[in-house]
């Protein structure tokens, strides 16, 4: 299944990139919003392509390559952004998307265990370069500290009895798969609970992701960064998909280095319901718009 981006339409009214300009999407993924962007660029615009995920830098190569303008692709973690891009040589950009959602091809063929419908490794590794993975964590934590992580990255109301599951199990066998932590979730929570639209183990699998990939130092230090490269009346774009990555991106920009930035959506902007029904990820996803002062 081929990846959709998400609020396509409304991404590129918010950043509104002119022809010649020079833009950073942090997350290219499939490169579905840069595709976009490079058309609006033109050829003398240059589009930064990051991303941490290798396979996911070869797929937005094939994609965008024969487009106009000028591409440069990146692997790397966005939180680092101002140093790779420096080694490029570039030192300000007109604007920046974060895309904090993961791709379909992530969720679907990686083979790392980010899918609860699939029996895969147990890694959750965004990146070759993250050594610790979710099996480790499940066998290092204690059941209080499993619990905090589901809790606070998931937001997960059964993460005692989870986490109390998760200790028990890994005395038998160590968890060392995404199937065997599905039936773990399963078997601990209620059977309400089980029957209902959103599967189970979802917020399990979110939490040990984030908590994996230390994905909210990094929204902070990458926010951070891009808002130090934005020139003035640059725009930047933030997509969001569950309320831990909400909170961040709005407690970023009530003090420090987002106090620059002006906010030009006064609500979230999120998607139509024709755009649900054809791509479902699109329900959770909220849009935020910012230009520097």
């Amino acid at each position: 299944m081929r990846h959709e981006p998400v609020l396509l339409q409304e991404v590129i009214d918010g950043l509104s990139p002119q022809a010649g300009e020079t833009f950073l999407d942090t997350t290219v993924g499939s490169g579905g919003h840069a595709e976009a962007l490079l058309k609006r660029l033109g050829e003398k615009g240059t589009l930064v392509a990051l991303d941490q995920d290798e396979d996911a830098l070869a797929r937005s190569k094939t994609r965008l390559l024969k487009l106009p303008g000028k591409k440069i692709f990146i692997r790397g973690n966005f939180r680092n952004l101002v140093a790779l891009l420096a080694q490029e040589g570039i030192t300000h950009i007109d604007g920046a998307l974060f895309d904090l959602g993961m791709s379909s091809e992530q969720i679907e063929e990686s083979g790392r265990g980010f899918s609860f419908l699939r029996d895969e490794p147990l890694l959750m590794t965004m990146s070759p370069d993250r050594k610790l993975t979710a099996a480790d964590l499940l066998a290092m934590l204690s059941e209080g500290e499993i619990a905090d992580i589901l809790f606070g990255y998931g937001e997960e109301h059964f993460a005692k009895r989870i986490a109390k599951a998760i200790v028990t199990a890994r005395a038998e066998a160590p968890i060392l798969t995404s199937g065997m932590l599905t039936k773990i979730v399963e078997g601990a929570v209620p059977f309400w609970y089980r029957r209902r639209r959103i599967h189970p183990a979802t917020k399990t699998f979110q939490a040990l992701r984030i908590a994996v990939n230390d994905e909210y130092s990094a929204i902070d230090e990458g926010l951070t960064g891009a808002s130090s490269l934005l020139a003035k009346g640059g725009r930047l774009a933030i997509i969001t998909f569950h309320g831990g990555e909400v909170r961040r991106v709005k407690d970023f920009f009530r003090k420090g280095t987002g106090t620059e930035l002006l906010r030009i959506t006064k609500k979230a902007v999120q998607a139509s319901r024709e755009e649900e029904k054809k791509n479902p990820r699109a329900r959770s996803a909220q849009l935020f718009i910012f230009k520097k002062q």
